[in-house]
């Protein structure tokens, strides 16, 4: 969580991302939001019709560009509770049934990844 933490380098009496002034204005903005939505739905054609859980998965993409910038194809990371708690709160699902973060993808696709890189190196 050094990414995130060094957010909060110039604002020593905030102990938390989401009370940083940049959370609010990046993460949880309904309009900057959407127009991250276009992005992403222009460059991976999927159509996300809930507004709420449209806005959730955009919001943690967001943090994850504002503080690690950019993690690579199926790179990824857990998030703090406290940006899941608060997105999860401000674009609630209406039958309280979230996904969350697995693990197991996770490792399987940074073993996927691997494996691919020494294929690469293999055919050059």
């Amino acid at each position: 969580m050094e990414k995130i933490t060094s957010k909060l380098e110039d604002f020593p009496s905030i102990g938390c991302i989401t009370e940083h002034p940049g959370f609010r204005n990046v993460c949880l903005d309904q309009y900057v939001l959407e127009t991250a939505y276009y992005v992403y739905r222009q460059s991976h054609h999927v159509e996300i019709e809930d507004p709420n859980k449209r806005n959730r998965y955009v919001a943690y993409k967001q943090l994850v560009r504002w503080c690690w910038g950019w993690l690579g194809k199926n790179i990824r990371i857990p998030l703090p509770s406290c940006v899941v708690r608060t997105i999860r709160d401000t674009f609630p699902c209406e039958n309280d049934n979230y996904v969350g973060f697995n693990p197991d993808s996770f490792s399987i696709q940074i073993s996927r990844q691997a494996v691919l890189g020494v294929i690469d190196k293999l055919d050059t």
